[in-house]
């Protein structure tokens, strides 16, 4: 099977969320001839979508160069934006602060506005929740939401939207704060979003239900959590993180033994994806 089929194949595999395949396929076709940067992509979220995580990091930075190459900025400075992200996922922060460093650094070189400046004020969410600084916080969020609308950004609305609403949760706004989960989760139940958004924001509101003790939302985005997953036999990367999730949910319900079930496969299944946070929760 010669490059040209190899590529067919795994761009079919991708549209078809069978990951595994699709990173073979494109794989094996990347060492035939260089991909071009939109399957670069593909290769690259296979690899994130199937616990691939120093490939997944190494087909974004290539993704990245390709970009930088064309003379497409804001798109490298997208890559850049990711990769900060898994290496903050991963507790890598100097690598991650350098990665977020060059993503501004590249902007600054766009004369126009553009969604990653959107981007890029999520990261400042997170730190201004960490310390405490929740007005900060939902001023950032707020900022990146007007931009993803402006942008018809579907990802960028959603999570900074999602994000507004877990500051609120922790102002103790508890109506207001799950309205916008809420509203968040109506795009993630719909497929509006990218496979990665689409678990992130699972697994973070499922998270926010649990910190305020919403068991009832918890377990109705948990089970639906468990239906995406189950829809795409080839997902490694959120299957595990469902898995703690369903665990907990056991447990909280006094289900002993299927709680400790579900906890040694979330355990397996999310040391094959290095995800060390879960993994511990595990």
């Amino acid at each position: 099977m010669d490059e040209t089929d190899q590529l067919a194949l795994g761009r079919e595999a991708y549209e078809e969320r069978a990951w595994d395949d699709a990173y073979r396929f494109l794989a094996r076709a990347g060492e035939a001839a260089p991909l071009a940067v939109d399957d670069l992509e593909r290769l690259a979220m296979s690899a994130y979508l199937t616990g691939r995580d120093e490939e997944y990091l190494r087909a974004l930075e290539r993704t990245h160069r390709a970009y930088l190459d064309a003379g497409k900025c804001h798109r490298a400075a997208r890559c850049a934006f990711w990769l900060g992200l898994r290496l903050v996922f991963r507790g890598e922060m100097a690598q991650a602060a350098g990665w977020f460093g060059r993503a501004h650094r590249l902007l600054e070189r766009e004369p126009d506005d553009c969604a990653e400046h959107g981007y890029l004020m999520l990261p400042h969410v997170e730190q201004h929740l960490a310390s405490g600084n929740l007005e900060a916080a939902y001023a950032a969020a707020s900022g990146a939401v007007e931009i993803g609308k402006r942008f018809a950004d579907a990802d960028l609305v959603a999570c900074a939207r999602h994000l507004q609403g877990r500051v609120l949760l922790r102002q103790r706004r508890t109506a207001e704060g799950f309205a916008l989960l809420d509203e968040a989760m109506v795009s993630v139940m719909a497929g509006e979003l990218s496979p990665l958004l689409t678990g992130l924001i699972y697994c973070s509101v499922i998270e926010a239900c649990q910190q305020v003790h919403d068991l009832g939302r918890a377990r109705e985005w948990t089970s639906a959590l468990g239906r995406w997953c189950a829809e795409q036999p080839q997902l490694i990367s959120f299957g595990g993180t469902c898995l703690m999730h369903r665990a907990d949910i056991k447990r909280l319900s006094g289900a002993w033994q299927d709680a400790i079930d579900k906890a040694q496969q979330a355990v397996e299944r999310l040391t094959q994806s290095n995800n060390r946070k879960d993994t511990a929760g595990a």
